[in-house]
Parts: structure tokens; sequence; C-alpha cells
């Protein structure tokens, strides 16, 4: 497996058998293929496109490349080959995926395999092996972290288009960065000896607070609104969208315990998937309110986060884009969305799964 080999189809196409709903597979070698993360956009904003992990070979340890496939399922590309990729994030706009690799901050073009030094980190080892960055939704600002000699986790900004590196916030460590698309606020959490404090940083490194509200269980910028949504911690049930300043979450659904939601750009949907018991991925219409079924995932949901469903929708809101290991290997998917279909549950229409005893 080399960068720049065109590989054949995997895809195999068939029909949830409660939604009718299209699933595309994309994947289906002995590989572990999973998405970015459901924190990020992974297609570009055409909808043509998807953009997702795999491991280059089959075995423990084997590094994990980027890899591209159109939606329909075919044109499979590898796009890297490298050993140490981490600070992955994607922008659906440029079409261009950012990460680091031997201390330097790539930015590779994946329509065109162009792939540029934009900057140097400020520290050469990541702070997590195959952690993840942010981008703005212009792909103006990319944001990772890593790690000083001392041992402090160090997050930092690339001004993308100057080559120009900023430390944003330093402590002893942090994960799950996430920028505001608008590229005004990062999130993250800061973790000491106190365990992990949702905390926000303007972009430019000014006014590090913490997040005030402590019950999501995992969350997303809410579209470009500065808003958070996200699912709360059980017993909470609900998915929910809060704001900085706002003194109480409003409430977007609830009766079944949503695991990870993903919302659109325009912050009319939210995708989410769900746990114990897990009963398949569900979108939410944010101004109705109204929920409707997509598809199982057929996931074991376990401990690796391959296993994690962590859908996201794309920007015309065409595909969503999960995970699963039905076959026995995690691969990825995409459930396909009718105009019929959105409509429906704009209208009030669910489609509820049927548990089995």
């Amino acid at each position: 497996m080399a960068k720049g080999t065109i590989y054949d189809s995997e895809r195999a196409i068939f029909r949830d058998a409660r939604s009718g709903l299209r699933i595309f597979r994309l994947t289906h070698g002995p590989c572990i293929a999973t998405n970015l993360y459901f924190e990020m956009c992974s297609f570009t904003s055409d909808d043509r496109y998807v953009v997702f992990r795999s491991q280059r070979f089959a075995g423990r340890g084997a590094p994990f490349d980027l890899f591209r496939a159109r939606t329909d399922g075919l044109e499979l590309v590898q796009l890297t080959e490298r050993d140490d990729l981490s600070g992955i994030a994607f922008c659906s706009k440029k079409h261009c995926a950012f990460y680091v690799s031997e201390g330097k901050v790539f930015c590779l073009d994946i329509l065109s395999w162009e792939e540029t030094v934009i900057a140097e980190a400020p520290h050469p080892s990541p702070a997590y092996a195959g952690s993840l960055g942010a981008v703005d939704q212009e792909g103006r600002f990319f944001f990772s972290n890593c790690l000083t000699p001392d041992g402090d986790a160090v997050l930092y900004r690339v001004d993308v288009a100057n080559s120009t590196t900023k430390t944003i916030f330093q402590w002893k460590s942090q994960n799950h960065i996430h920028c505001d698309p608008t590229g005004a606020v990062v999130s993250f959490n800061r973790i000491d000896a106190e365990g992990s404090i949702p905390y926000l940083v303007n972009s430019d490194g000014t006014d590090p607070r913490p997040w005030h509200f402590h019950k999501f269980a995992h969350c997303t910028w809410f579209g470009t609104t500065g808003k958070m949504q996200g699912t709360l911690v059980p017993p909470g049930d609900a998915i929910v969208v809060v704001g900085e300043h706002d003194p109480a979450p409003q409430y977007l659904a609830r009766g079944r315990y949503y695991w990870h939601s993903s919302a659109s750009l325009d912050a009319q949907w939210i995708v989410s998937d769900t746990n114990w018991p897990e009963e398949g991925l569900f979108l939410v219409h944010c101004p109705t309110g109204n929920i409707g079924y997509v598809c199982e995932t057929k996931s074991s949901c376990s401990h690796p986060q391959w296993t994690h469903p962590h859908p996201s929708v794309s920007p015309c809101m065409r595909y969503v884009l999960f995970n699963s290991d039905m076959t026995g290997v995690g691969q990825v998917y995409l459930a396909e969305l009718t105009d019929e279909f959105l409509e429906k549950i704009q209208q009030g229409y669910e489609c509820k799964p049927v548990l089995w005893a």
C-alpha cells in the first residue's frame, strides 16, 4: 500500500430494513478503517468525496494512513504513507487535510494529492499518538498539540496563510481539541490531578476560561451559533444546546441514551448514535425537535474507538458517515439521506426502531 495508490472498489450496498435508506459500506479489507471523528466534517463541500483513516496493512500496531473515496463508494485512494500521523483535521471548503508528521505541519489537497509543509510544530513530539487536530471552516487556522521536553502539553495555532505558529495554551495535558467553525474559539479538555475540565480559549490565546456546563458526555459546536450541542451523561438521556452565557440548556431530544452527536454547519440538523441499549442512528431536525430513525449500525460499541459509530452529516445533508464493526473488523459506512426522508422528519414523521427481546 503506497501513497497515490488507487484501489478497486470495496463497496457493498444494502438497505436498512426499518428506514429503507441505502447504506454504502466503503471499506471491506482486513484492515481497521475509521472515520476522522464526529467533531469534524469529513466530506468535501460538494458531498462528492469523504476522507477517513485506515490501517496500511492488517496487523497489531499497523500505522493508519489517510484515504479518500467517492461517496458512491468508488475511487478508493491512499493519500499518505507516514508512520507517525497525528493532529489530523479536514477542511471541507478547501478540500485539504492537515496533519503533523516528524515535527512538521502539512497541508494535503485530497484532489491533487499535493502535499505542502506549512509550518514547524513548536515541539516535535505529539501530545498523543494519533491524536486529532482542528481547523476552522475557511481553513485559516489549524490547531494541534505537542509535548514540551518537561512533559507539558502545548496547544498551538498555525496561521495557514502566513505559516506562523503561536502557542495559545499550555498545561499538563489536554485532549478533544475542537475549533468553533468561525475560528474564534477553541474548546478542549484541560486534564490534571483534578480530572478533566472543559475549557475554552480564544484562538489568539487570550481569555482561557473553564466552560461552565459539565453535564455533556460528548459535544460539538452547534454550527456557527457560538453554542455547543451534545449528549448528556447518564441518566440525562437527551441532546441539549447551551451557550457560554446561557443559564440553562435547551433540550432538543429526549427518551433514549444518545451517545455521540454532531451538528450540521447551519445548525438545522443533529445526528446521533445511541447506546445502552444500542438503538441505531437518529436524526434531529433542530427547529422543530422532530426525530427520525436513520439506520442500524450493528456495531459492538465496545472499548476500541473504531467500534463507536461517531456519526456526522455531510455539508449538503445527503449522507451520514459512521463506523461499524458488523463484519468483525472496523469499517466505514455511509447512510444515504433522501429529500423525501428529510421532509418527512420536518413534518413530524418518526420511524422508531423495534427493540427485540
